[in-house]
């Protein structure tokens, strides 16, 4: 009996020590990297899983300004692990807009979902607001990364 109990701890222990599923990074506007880049280091190792990213901010802006802001234009770089880059500009909108409270907004922006990387292992992705107004009122930004069980039932 005091074996079958060993081994069940030591599997839950097993399972307890696994990687998480999703891992959250947010970087604040006065740590940007020398380019004014918000940098983030995204682990895509595992070749059985697929993958999606989203980005979040929180912004500090009066309702009329709110109401008077257009979307929000975000520089994505990303570098593969052999050293290639691949950029391209997305757009915080609106429809991203999920709650605020006084001057505080969040924004919760799908950028990728359920894909396969092109190459598995460490990737660096950097964020750019290229306009002025709206980089000034953000905290900062922030990037999820998911990993997912495929469609084939694997991890």
């Amino acid at each position: 009996m005091r074996s079958l109990v060993q081994l069940i701890a030591a599997g839950l222990l097993a399972l307890s020590c696994s990687q998480p599923l999703s891992v959250e990074t947010f970087v604040r506007s006065s740590a940007k990297d020398a380019s004014g880049r918000y940098p983030f280091i995204l682990c895509m190792d595992d070749s059985l899983a697929v993958y999606s990213i989203r980005f979040f901010t929180r912004m500090d802006i009066s309702a009329d300004e709110f109401n008077g802001l257009q979307d929000i234009a975000v520089d994505v770089l990303l570098e593969s692990p052999s050293g290639k880059g691949y950029a391209e500009r997305v757009y915080l909108g609106k429809k991203d807009f999920v709650s605020g409270r006084g001057f505080a907004k969040d924004y919760n922006m799908p950028y990728r979902t359920g894909f396969r990387p092109m190459e598995y292992g460490q990737w660096n992705m950097y964020l750019t607001l290229p306009e002025k107004a709206p980089a000034d009122m953000v905290r900062g930004m922030g990037v999820c990364l998911s990993k997912q069980i495929d469609g084939n039932g694997k991890r």
